[in-house]
């Protein structure tokens, strides 16, 4: 995507989820402003630092998949991987990411969690994290990937001190040390990325898209961008607590 709005490549990636090439397999890659996205089942107030995030001017959007809270900017690069669902294979599109990363000699692996982990001065951190979603017959996995993104802002944003006796049915994030992988290898850019990932890909249709591309059922696209916006899917979805 050549857009950074995260509303429009959320959107984007439902009308990809379930418009799109429906027989084959899609790698989306999207980068998007500062944002705090949480998974459907979470709850904003417990996840959030909502006065910080409202004082910078950083919007919290609520997805379609489940999985814990992230914090998106400019330094960070998504990926989605949409397949039919007899395709759909986490492990594997786990090890493409890590295989895409030895290219800029990373040396990247799995975790029982189904993050991307690397091994740094003795010390192990996350740099990618996954979630799904899942329907008939289509399924997504997507993934952050921490390139050289603003730390500093995730702890702000993320790092809302959580009272975990508190009596909620939403789904609470794992906490876990990050790192940016131009502290590993500062030459790293997601232009590099994007250009190893076509690498991997023997058949490759390379489509960039942004606001002002024509797409079939473009409704989609836009009726999902409000509803990404309304306050009772981002707030009012929260489960009791």
């Amino acid at each position: 995507s050549q857009s950074t709005n995260i509303y429009y490549n959320l959107a984007l990636e439902n009308w990809l989820f379930l418009e799109a090439m429906k027989y084959d397999k899609i790698i989306f890659l999207w980068k998007n402003d500062p944002a705090v996205v949480i998974g459907r089942a979470q709850n904003p107030w417990l996840e959030c630092n909502l006065v910080a995030m409202k004082a910078d001017n950083v919007n919290i959007v609520r997805r379609q998949s489940g999985g814990g809270t992230v914090y998106h900017d400019l330094g960070n690069l998504n990926y989605t991987i949409i397949s039919p669902k007899k395709e759909h294979d986490i492990k594997a599109n786990l090890e493409l990411i890590c295989d895409i990363l030895k290219l800029d000699n990373i040396d990247a692996y799995p975790n029982c969690r189904n993050d991307i982990v690397v091994d740094h001065n003795g010390e192990t951190y996350k740099i990618s994290g996954s979630a799904f979603r899942e329907k008939k017959d289509r399924a997504f996995h997507h993934g952050t990937l921490l390139l050289n993104a603003n730390t500093k802002k995730l702890y702000d944003y993320l790092h809302q001190p959580i009272d975990m006796s508190l009596d909620t049915k939403g789904v609470k994030s794992h906490r876990s040390k990050v790192l940016n992988l131009t502290e590993i290898n500062p030459e790293i850019d997601s232009n590099n990325f994007i250009k190893n990932t076509i690498l991997h890909f023997k058949s490759t249709q390379l489509s960039f898209i942004n606001e002002e591309t024509p797409l079939e059922n473009n409704e989609l696209v836009y009726s999902e961008i409000d509803k990404l916006k309304d306050w009772d899917w981002t707030f009012g979805k929260t489960l009791p607590f």
